[in-house]
């Protein structure tokens, strides 16, 4: 049974929420190519690395239409999953609904989660998030307080180098670090893209063990569209999976997933 539990923030965060395009996200993103070697990536860390997940207890920050929340259930985790746009939210608890899986859930900014889900979580995910947040690393630390010792912490976030590079590639020469303010108030570009050194730095500050980080589309992001439809996409997503994990190349994905493993409480 789904639940859902709306709590009132007490403050005016300026953070991006998505109740306004939450059906062109599934469309534009989690229904493209891009999203689907997005959801691989993800996959792939999460196999490669064994990451337990029967009768685990997932906290999903931020977890929007929960595609991958729900992959996480199928496979015997108990989700717990909150979100700023209850349109998205309502999404989420319709998928959890149609397979017949348990979601607690919350309308609530990460920020407040910890009043709907107090304690900490064998596995916290937090994905396409902090750079949408007008402070980003004070959610970070907020993120890691929710990870129990030994527990894991799957960070996935729009990557700096990725952006400049591609802006660069555009022909702006001076690119920026960040979007627009019409960006901001109209479209879906982060706000705040991360580099991935800092968040890194920042994760082994609060006790943190990084086993792996990737860079997600840093191929298929910067090759051009006439020769992804000519090699096909399968043969796209298998060089993004192997290139990912290599450097240089992954420093210049759109986004960074990084899998830590807490080592203190």
């Amino acid at each position: 049974m789904n639940t859902q539990h709306p709590i009132d923030s007490g403050n005016q965060i300026p953070d991006r929420n998505f109740d306004d395009i939450a059906a062109r996200f599934r469309k534009t993103i989690y229904d493209t190519p891009k999203g689907q070697l997005r959801l691989a990536a993800l996959r792939q860390d999460f196999a490669d690395l064994n990451i337990p997940l029967q009768q685990c207890e997932v906290l999903d920050l931020g977890g929007g239409q929960g595609q991958f929340a729900l992959e996480l259930a199928r496979q015997g985790a108990n989700v717990h999953l909150c979100d700023i746009s209850a349109a998205m939210l309502a999404l989420a608890q319709h998928s959890f609904a149609t397979a017949n899986l348990p979601l607690k859930s919350a309308c609530c900014p990460l920020q407040t989660a910890a009043a709907v889900f107090p304690g900490q979580f064998d596995v916290v995910v937090n994905h396409a998030v902090l750079e949408w947040l007008e402070q980003p690393y004070d959610a970070l630390e907020t993120i890691c307080h929710f990870v129990k010792k030994d527990g894991w912490l799957s960070l996935m976030f729009y990557n700096l180098h990725g952006h400049q590079w591609r802006q660069l590639m555009n022909g702006r020469t001076h690119a920026p670090e960040g979007s627009n303010d019409r960006l901001r108030r109209e479209g879906n570009a982060p706000q705040h893209p991360l580099d991935p050194i800092k968040v890194m730095d920042e994760l082994r500050a609060n006790g943190f063990e990084i086993l792996r980080w990737r860079g997600i589309r840093c191929i298929h992001d910067h090759m051009h569209q006439k020769i992804r439809e000519r090699i096909g996409q399968p043969s796209v997503n298998q060089a993004d999976l192997e290139f990912g994990l290599q450097d240089p190349y992954r420093l210049l994905g759109r986004y960074i997933h990084v899998v830590a493993k807490r080592a203190i409480p």
